[in-house]
């Protein structure tokens, strides 16, 4: 039998025992927030793949180790990076640097470009002896240096191998004479003595077949023409041919080379024919009026029409008006009878005729005759 007092007793044991664990659960829970909490925190994955890692030899502001002050608190708290490193403000002086630049930059005055000196002008010597220039007289008497162009094929002449033989000249290969002696000729000749020419060295006679005047624009034929060509034949001279042009269109020219060919229809010739477009000294000629490519036009045209017919063909002109009444470019394939009466002609270009002599006495001819060589045997083409 229990005694009341022990039923009292076991009546309150249960309520006790379940208040005491319960109260166990919550302190054992505080104690693992407690300890959770005191735990250091792992940091964001997310914050650490943006967060890139100090370098090996990073150091503070102040010369001393970041580490330390990065390990305490939130690496990206500008406030604790302040603390750790005891940051002043002296130490946030480099606005400074910033500053300095821009004042270099508004202050700074352009370098001033250098003066160019002035152009070196060449003297007369020196243009002469440069091998690039040719000089040249207008009729006006003014001068001028003109450049050499290098597209246009240059003469290879070397006229240390010119001889004179009983008072002509000739050109030398070894001992062999390359060139061919000749003279013009025209009614101012009057009556000639083609034998006798041929007995005094020439080798072949340019005649002259018409000419157009400068001032009227008619044209005319020769008057010795016919009687000079069977003569010359006769001698076993020969035969070449110049029209002195004045034309101013190229219908003209056509025209001209027109009476060319009619002349040669009964004379068979076999040096070539040459247009002569002279420059008419002391007075003014109708082709004054024409610039170089007119000029350079109304030749072609001449030329061309003669070509067409069977003839060779050569352009003549003193140095001067080759090269200034022409475009000489434009004509370089043709064959040139140069006129500069000088012991070695300064034209720069190729040429296969020379007109080195003028007022020359020579058997045969009454008058004055111009002496011509031919470095071309036109015979043989």
């Amino acid at each position: 039998m229990r005694l009341p007092e022990e039923e009292e007793e076991r009546g309150m044991g249960t309520p006790v025992i379940g208040s005491i664990a319960a109260v166990s659960v919550l302190i054992l829970i505080i104690l693992a927030v407690v300890y959770m909490s005191n735990m250091p925190k792992s940091p964001d994955r997310n914050q650490a793949q943006k967060t890139p890692a100090p370098s090996e030899d990073m150091t503070g502001i102040n010369g001393e180790d970041t580490d330390a002050g990065m390990a305490k608190g939130d690496s990206g708290d500008v406030e604790s990076l302040y603390r750790e490193n005891k940051l002043r403000a002296e130490d946030l002086d480099f606005w400074d640097m910033y500053r300095d630049k821009e004042t270099e930059i508004v202050e700074a005055s352009p370098t001033p470009s250098p003066e160019p000196s002035p152009s070196h002008e060449p003297t007369d010597e020196e243009l002469e002896k440069d091998g690039k220039h040719i000089l040249i007289s207008y009729k006006d008497g003014t001068k001028q240096w003109l450049e050499i162009n290098e597209d246009i094929p240059a003469h290879e002449y070397d006229f240390t191998k010119m001889k004179s033989v009983n008072g002509k000249m000739h050109y030398y290969e070894g001992n062999k004479r390359m060139s061919r002696l000749g003279v013009e000729l025209s009614e101012e000749n009057g009556t000639v003595d083609f034998k006798a020419l041929k007995e005094a060295g020439i080798d072949f006679v340019m005649l002259r077949a018409g000419s157009r005047g400068y001032e009227t624009g008619m044209l005319s034929a020769d008057e010795s023409f016919s009687a000079n060509m069977e003569k010359a034949v006769e001698a076993g001279l020969e035969i070449g041919v110049y029209f002195s042009s004045q034309a101013v269109t190229e219908a003209e020219a056509v025209q001209e080379a027109g009476l060319v060919i009619s002349a040669l229809a009964a004379h068979p010739i076999t040096y070539p024919v040459a247009f002569r477009m002279d420059s008419i000294m002391n007075d003014t000629a109708r082709t004054d009026i024409l610039d170089a490519e007119e000029k350079t036009e109304i030749a072609e045209a001449f030329l061309t029409e003669l070509e067409n017919a069977g003839y060779s063909v050569v352009i003549y002109g003193e140095k001067e008006w080759l090269l200034t009444q022409i475009e000489e470019d434009e004509l370089k394939d043709r064959d040139i009878w140069l006129c500069e009466q000088t012991p070695i002609p300064e034209y720069p270009y190729q040429f296969k005729m020379w007109e080195y002599e003028g007022g020359q006495k020579i058997a045969g001819v009454q008058g004055n005759v111009n002496l011509t060589i031919s470095f071309v045997d036109y015979t043989r083409r």
